[in-house]
């Protein structure tokens, strides 16, 4: 009786070592999905990125290892991709990012059709802000286009084909990693999959 709580301590840092590893290695797959998929496709913009981001933004208990993945893999990837067309498109870029990881974190307490729209919604949101703001600011900050209404329109027409690819790739791996997790945790033998705050 007397070496209850010490069994019952050792019992409750198996899980949280066990919790931490299965994060850890979530962490790692969703960095490497997201990274090879951008290396893939980098031109066409058919990646997985915004669908491992809102991924993480939903899976992850706390908000920092959330956050670490898509920085992550812009950072890696960005180091062997061709350089962006200035700063300010950069920052924009990696800016753009947080609207996933807001959607993901968004569904973290909701079931059925609550999380059903708002999964929807990640599979459309991310990539119409990205094709706005980052047009926005190659209109902007580059001197491909005319200071005009006219050159701000050409910059929008000329990026449908990016927006259409994103749109699609944001759509597809959605499904591909929401389907995955879906697996995951009809197979998983402990409850743990389910995410808490």
């Amino acid at each position: 009786m007397g070496n209850q709580p010490a069994v019952t301590r050792k019992r409750e840092i198996s899980i949280v070592n066990r919790a931490t590893l299965r994060e850890l290695t979530v962490f790692g797959l969703l960095l490497a999905i997201g990274m090879l998929g951008r290396w893939a496709q980098p031109d066409w913009n058919f990646t997985p990125i915004a669908a491992v981001t809102a991924l993480g933004g939903f899976y992850f208990r706390r908000l920092l290892p959330a956050v670490l993945l898509p920085v992550s893999i812009l950072a890696i990837s960005d180091l062997t991709l061709a350089a962006h067309d200035s700063w300010p498109i950069m920052v924009s870029v990696h800016a753009m990012m947080i609207v996933p990881l807001l959607i993901g974190r968004s569904v973290r307490n909701t079931s059925g059709w609550q999380a059903a729209w708002r999964w929807g919604l990640c599979g459309v949101v991310p990539a119409t802000a990205f094709y706005v703001v980052i047009n926005l600011a190659v209109w902007a900050f580059i001197g491909i286009y005319d200071k005009t209404f006219a050159g701000l329109a050409a910059c929008y027409v000329a990026a449908v084909p990016f927006y259409r690819t994103m749109l699609a790739g944001d759509v597809f791996y959605l499904a591909v990693l929401l389907g995955c997790l879906a697996i995951a945790r009809a197979t998983s033998k402990t409850p743990a999959l389910v995410t808490t705050r």
